[in-house]
């Protein structure tokens, strides 16, 4: 697929229009990202909404620890974290949580509640993900519901293919 787009952690589900996949294209002879992540919620009362993310350096030659956080939303997110620049062998995993909807709680998003995290590589959306009460299948039971954003669904996370 892209062959310099560093494993910046997220299943790739491009968006097929015209305009994104062209500045997709543009990626791919990049040496150099630069990161964001935007975390948009509404109606989060109740469901203990977090947003989590780790990077790493140099993860081909020396691995060191790179920007990470965490963050928490009582009612609402609107927010962009600049996480700075990357490069081809550097790492990205953001997740997000809602650690009071549980696979076996009468607590679960209510209709018009949600949490979406979007990844922007050097200003584009490149994964988004989204959880609510229709994300059905998506949602991975940890015990709470949470979705990250990582490797490829089909374990090559070099996302070089």
């Amino acid at each position: 697929m892209f062959k310099n787009i560093p494993r910046l952690g997220l299943w790739l589900a491009l968006l097929p229009l015209a305009a994104c996949q062209d500045k997709l294209e543009e990626l791919k002879d990049a040496t150099r990202f630069s990161v964001a992540l935007r975390v948009k919620g509404e109606n989060l009362t109740g469901l203990g909404a977090e947003m989590d993310y780790v990077s790493t350096r140099n993860t081909l030659t020396k691995p060191e620890a790179g920007p990470s956080g965490h963050h928490t939303y009582a009612i609402s997110a609107d927010t962009t974290y600049q996480l700075g620049e990357f490069g081809v062998y550097d790492d990205v995993l953001a997740t997000i949580v809602l650690r009071k909807a549980t696979c076996d709680a009468t607590t679960h998003p209510r209709p018009g509640s949600y949490l979406k995290l979007d990844m922007l590589v050097n200003g584009v959306v490149y994964d988004t993900e989204t959880l609510s009460s229709t994300s059905g299948a998506q949602v991975t039971c940890t015990p709470y519901w949470t979705i990250s954003v990582g490797p490829t669904s089909d374990g090559d996370s070099d996302w070089d293919d």
